[in-house]
C-alpha cells in the first residue's frame, strides 16, 4: 500500500513529521519570512501556510500548492536516468514516466543530447530546404541573378558611399 509521492496529498500529519527538513527549504523559497516566526508554528500546515500568504502577499492556494511541491521534493528527491541502453526500472509492470526519471546526470551528457538533436535537425534541414532552393534557383534563373545583382549593388553602396569622385 506505498503510495507514490507524487500522487499523495499533503496532509497536517505528514507536514508536521517532515517539518524540520522543510524549515530550511521554506526558508530559503521565501526570504521574507522571520526564522523564529515559522519555528513558532510548530509544524502545523494552516500556520504556516497563513504566515507565509501573510508575509509574502500570495494567496494560500498558491503558498499550499509551492508548500506541497518542497513536501513532494524532500520526500522524494530526483532520481538519476539510468545511462541509455538500461531498463528505467526492474518492476514487472510497464515505468510511469516521471520528470525525476529524466534528470540528466551532468551537463557534459545534457550538451550531448542536445547536439545529437540539433544535428538531426540540420541534417533534415540541409536535406529538405536546400534541395527545394537549389530547384527554384533553377527554375528562376533570370530573377535569381537580378537579385543578386542588386544585393551586389547595394552591398557595394554601403562600403564605398555614393561618392564615386573619391577615387580621381
Amino acid at each position: 500500500m506505498a503510495e507514490d509521492t507524487a500522487t499523495r496529498e499533503l496532509s497536517r500529519t505528514a507536514f508536521q513529521e517532515s517539518f524540520a527538513k522543510l524549515q530550511p527549504a521554506i526558508l530559503a523559497e521565501w526570504a521574507e519570512l522571520d526564522p523564529v516566526a515559522l519555528s513558532e508554528t510548530g509544524g502545523e500546515l494552516d500556520k504556516v501556510i497563513a504566515l507565509v500568504a501573510e508575509r509574502t502577499a500570495h494567496t494560500k492556494a498558491l503558498v499550499r500548492k509551492q508548500l506541497q511541491e518542497l513536501w513532494q521534493i524532500l520526500s522524494e528527491p530526483p532520481r538519476r536516468r539510468p545511462p541509455s541502453g538500461a531498463p528505467a526500472s526492474g518492476g514487472a509492470g510497464r515505468p510511469r514516466p516521471s520528470l525525476h526519471n529524466v534528470l540528466p546526470e551532468s551537463a557534459d551528457e545534457l550538451l550531448r543530447e542536445l547536439e545529437e538533436r540539433t544535428s538531426h535537425i540540420l541534417k533534415e534541414l540541409r536535406g529538405g530546404v536546400l534541395k527545394d532552393t537549389r530547384v527554384k534557383v533553377r527554375d528562376n534563373l533570370l530573377f535569381s541573378l537580378l537579385v543578386t545583382l542588386g544585393l551586389g549593388f547595394i552591398v557595394g553602396v554601403l562600403f564605398t558611399g555614393w561618392n564615386f569622385r573619391r577615387g580621381r
